[in-house]
């Protein structure tokens, strides 16, 4: 197929290039010009990189505030707790409603963290299956298990059938896995905060993850 002039030109306008006064053809071989075609393509396609990433650090941000909010759901102690409300009640459906959705959020941000991988995402979610495999055999009594990929599996009616004490036991202050959830999903959205914001101002985001990867790999510190 012969390639034309219009044809050519027709491309630069899709990918941003100057196509008055010059044709494309002269253009690319303009040595004088610093703006080759393919200086220019390989910018158009940073951008995009650029922008899938911003995107992918706005969604985890997200889906780890709703794991925070989720997890926390289980980290109140006293009279207002979910467990003390039960109680009272005589009544498991508010918790049932809880994990369900703790499980669904806490498998959401393993998704949205493998997506957005870095080294720094990847430890995290590292992190997330560590703390489920530390609270395993509490996690199963109530219904969750742990796949080999470190997703939370959710049997319903094994969930129902658990006692208060059992859930409190399995969610609660008591035990950790709510608590390190929580905390680490505050981290991830923290960091995922920064770094989309660092692209929307054009700064690297090596720099950010550089600059904090000390303090943000101590964890727990």
């Amino acid at each position: 197929m012969r390639i034309t002039n219009q044809m050519l030109n027709e491309s630069a306008r899709k990918a941003g290039l100057p196509i008055n006064y010059t044709s494309l053809l002269n253009y690319i071989n303009n040595d004088s010009s610093n703006n080759t075609l393919l200086s220019a393509l390989s910018k158009n396609r940073s951008s995009a990189v650029d922008t899938g990433t911003k995107s992918n650090y706005e969604k985890l941000q997200k889906t780890a505030e709703h794991l925070v909010q989720k997890a926390e759901i289980f980290t109140t102690e006293g009279e207002e707790s979910i467990f003390a409300k039960a109680r009272e009640s005589d009544s498991n459906q508010e918790i049932y409603a809880g994990v369900e959705a703790l499980v669904e959020n806490y498998n959401n941000t393993l998704k949205a963290l493998k997506t957005a991988s870095t080294p720094l995402n990847d430890y995290y979610r590292q992190m997330l299956q560590e703390v489920a495999n530390e609270n395993s055999g509490a996690l199963e009594n109530i219904g969750i298990t742990i796949s080999k990929d470190g997703t939370a599996v959710l049997e319903r009616d094994k969930l129902k059938a658990a006692d208060t004490d059992t859930l409190e036991k399995a969610l609660g202050t008591s035990g950790t896995f709510s608590t390190k959830v929580a905390f680490l999903a505050t981290r991830i959205s923290d960091n995922a905060q920064v770094n989309a914001k660092s692209l929307t101002n054009q700064y690297n985001s090596k720099g950010n993850i550089s600059s904090s990867l000390s303090n943000q790999y101590d964890v727990w510190g």
